[in-house]
């Protein structure tokens, strides 16, 4: 018997989906004609590892509705199920668990650094630019990053851009899914809309 495919998650090094625990997307997911944004909060609802199928419910109040009008008017369900289009091995690619200890002030002071950082390094930047002698003479000895200052610089923005994405994503969720009372909107919304379920996202 081959039980190598029952244990997807040990072959993929991942952790097992728990139930009721919240995750928070980290990318960008494009389902049917919907495209749920990084920061949106899910919780998983039922998982059956021996038929790797995993379906997660959606907390609609970590989506800015101000920033995603049309994606809230044009959601159907408000489930998603890892089990044709995506497999549940891919769930981690896309989703991890939401840090329960944050808080605001973790994310309000890692934001203030992270812009001090910038600073820093454009300050920086902006200094070799404006030298007449070649900065190398001066930084070489014990030079501690293994690209050259200008790539240093290109991957540091991108580094910034990204922890300022999951910053702003941190702020909203802590702001609206702290709780549980959060998840009142979830039921509130599958009464009133009908939502079936055991319904899922394909027919989005």
């Amino acid at each position: 018997m081959n039980n190598n495919k029952h244990c997807w998650f040990i072959n993929n090094n991942k952790i097992v989906p728990k139930l009721n625990e919240q995750y928070i997307l980290k990318k960008d997911l494009s389902w049917g004609e919907c495209n749920f944004p990084r920061g949106m909060i899910v919780k998983v609802d039922e998982y059956i590892p021996s038929k790797e199928y995993l379906k997660v419910k959606i907390n609609t109040q970590s989506i800015p509705e101000d920033k995603f009008p049309l994606l809230h008017e044009n959601l159907k369900t408000l489930r998603i199920t890892f089990h044709r289009f995506i497999k549940v091995s891919q769930f981690y690619d896309y989703f991890e668990d939401f840090d329960k200890d944050m808080t605001m002030d973790d994310v309000l002071d890692i934001r203030q650094a992270m812009d001090q950082f910038y600073s820093a390094v454009k300050g920086f930047e902006n200094s070799i630019n404006d030298m007449k002698g070649d900065i190398n003479s001066l930084i070489v000895d014990n030079y501690p990053f293994g690209l050259s200052f200008d790539e240093f610089s290109l991957s540091f923005m991108d580094w910034y851009n990204s922890v300022d994405d999951n910053c702003n994503a941190y702020r909203h969720a802590i702001r609206t899914v702290r709780n549980n009372e959060s998840w009142k909107d979830y039921d509130n919304r599958v009464k009133m809309s009908g939502d079936n379920p055991t319904g899922e996202l394909d027919n989005v």
